[in-house]
């Protein structure tokens, strides 16, 4: 079974004033269709970073994001808000 979601090489930096900090750094992960999966780990560690490029509500700075085939980078915010809306929940 191909994976409905697969991440390869994310990463994600946020601006704070003159500070930058990178919330993930070469972060993949593949997830099958069906599968449970837990996301733990401490405080700061990206959790919702990853939860937030996972559903379509950020974009990563590099790498792919591939949802059940696609490669999302060049999608529309409007197509990324129908997917979200109608495959994430």
């Amino acid at each position: 079974m191909a994976p409905i979601i697969e991440i390869r090489n994310v990463s994600k930096t946020y601006k704070i004033g003159y500070s930058k900090v990178q919330a993930l750094k070469n972060v993949s992960v593949s997830i099958d269709e069906g599968e449970f999966v837990s996301l733990v780990g401490p405080s700061g560690s990206g959790k919702s970073t990853l939860l937030h490029i996972m559903g379509f509500l950020d974009r990563p700075d590099e790498g792919k994001y591939i949802f059940a085939g696609q490669e999302t980078s060049s999608f529309s915010d409007g197509k990324l808000a129908a997917l979200r809306a109608n495959t994430i929940g």
